[in-house]
């Protein structure tokens, strides 16, 4: 489960700094190897890119930093809870394997 915490929690983690950044038009990326990159937009993805999250920063203007990170809080929550459905069914994360 660290391994799963390392690679899905940490990036989100460090999200919420680009969230308040000053440049418009962020993207989230996930690379091949692992990490994740938050960056201007490309016109082409490379196909080897998983898909990218447009416009994480779309909302920061007309809304106030509590509001802006509590709606960060709601959609990383939910999508981590996907990520741990995903893998409890894909690693057998059962009752009998515990």
């Amino acid at each position: 489960m660290w391994i799963i915490f390392v690679n899905y929690l940490c990036p989100f983690l460090n999200l919420t700094m680009y969230l308040l950044s000053e440049k418009e038009n962020l993207c989230l990326y996930a690379l091949p190897n692992k990490t994740w990159v938050v960056n201007l937009p490309v016109e082409e993805v490379p196909q080897e890119l998983s898909e990218l999250t447009l416009g994480i920063n779309f909302a920061r203007d007309g809304m106030q930093e509590k509001d802006l990170l509590s709606l960060v809080v709601v959609h990383n929550n939910s999508w981590l809870l996907s990520v741990v459905f995903y893998f409890g069914a894909q690693f057998g994360f059962g009752k009998s394997e515990r």
